[in-house]
Formats: C-alpha cells, structure tokens, sequence
C-alpha cells in the first residue's frame, strides 16, 4: 500500500486538531476514540476496514477489532465492559476499535482513549487550553466582564444572599463553570471551593441572624 506510514500522519494530525488531552497525574496525552475511527474511515475506506466480534459473559462484553486487509490483519484491539453500563454493548465496541487504531499508529502517547479515561473517571485537562482563563468567544457579554477565574471568584466571594450565589453558578457563569468541568479540573475545583466557602459563610451568617 503506498505511502502507508504518511498517510497514518496525515490521520493523526486531523485527530490531533479535534482535540489533544492529557493526564495531569502522569502528563500522558490521550486523544477522542471518535476522532480516530472518523479521521480513520476518511482515508482508508475500500482499502482498509475493520471487523469487530463482541463476547457476551454475564456480567461483561469482550470486543475484539480487527484492522484488515486481503492481504491480513494489521492490527487488532480488545476491550472489556461491564454490562451494568449504560450503553455497554457500544462501549466495548468503540473500545476495541480505539485500541485497535492505537496499534495500528493511530494515538498520542497514550494508547488508551479519552473516552476510556473519562469511563474510568480519569481528570484530563485539554491541551493548549489556559487553566487561569475560560475562554468561550460565543458568550456575549461586556467587555469588562472578563472571564478569567479571579474574576468569577471576586464576583462569588462579593455576594450577599444565598439566592444571588446561586445564580452566579446556575445562571449568569453557567456555561464557565461547564466548561471547566469538562476540560480544566484544576479551574473547576478552584472555582467550586469558592462557592462552597461562600455559601458556607451565608448560611452561618444567616444562621446567626436568625438566632
């Protein structure tokens, strides 16, 4: 097959513009399963495919994939779930067929895949993306209103009334605090333990009043 080896590059270099993330325990980088079939299928339909069987035990799934050609298996892949899961049977899968991928060259330096990770309730922080500032260039506000953590702090930690905090989180920085969730750990447990010592306080303080 020609230029097998650029044009695993050329996969991986979509896969990576989609999204790279990385472990913060162990500074490994992972990236989407999804990506990886996608970007994947592009390039290699009607010459490469993949073949998947899934085992059915009474508590767990194990799915084998298979990356072939007529001239054999390139590289294969298997995953086990357990049937308690939600979806499981499409995880075992999807699982297979991202770790198959991995063994044909298609990762970062982490076979395993974010879907995997977040599975197993891995932290990932996504790569490139500052953990200070919370960019969401869709959200229209003032320009004042930055959307940097100390600002969304200062903001929380000035509140009066439980009612107000409340809004801050759920309403006014809904989607910062979600995007933090997702892809900034560190950002969302500092801004988390601002509201948590700011509610804290207004309820002791509403507590005292009210005795």
């Amino acid at each position: 097959m020609k230029n097998l080896k650029d044009r695993i590059a050329s996969v991986i270099e979509k896969v990576k513009k989609d999204g790279t993330y990385i472990d913060k325990e162990t500074g490994r980088k992972c990236v989407k399963a999804a990506s990886k079939i996608k970007y994947f299928t592009e390039e290699f339909v009607g010459e490469i495919g993949i073949v998947t069987n899934i085992d059915t035990h009474e508590d767990f799934y194990i799915a084998t994939a298979k990356i072939n050609t007529p001239e054999g298996t390139l590289a294969t892949g298997h995953a086990k779930v357990f049937r308690n899961k939600p979806k499981s049977f499409e995880l075992a899968e999807t699982f297979a067929i991202s770790r198959a991928l991995s063994f044909f060259s298609v990762m970062d330096d982490n076979i395993t895949s974010k879907e995997e990770l977040d599975e197993v309730g891995i932290q990932l922080e996504k790569e490139g993306s500052s953990a200070e500032v919370i960019d969401l260039p869709n959200k229209r506000q003032a320009m004042v209103e930055s959307t940097s953590v100390e600002y969304i702090v200062n903001k929380i930690k000035s509140v009066k009334h439980l009612s107000e905090l409340h809004f801050l989180k759920n309403v006014k920085f809904a989607e910062e605090f979600n995007d933090a969730l997702q892809n900034h750990p560190s950002t969302y447990k500092k801004l988390m333990n601002a509201y948590d010592v700011q509610r804290d306080k207004l309820k002791q303080t509403g507590a005292i009043k009210n005795g």
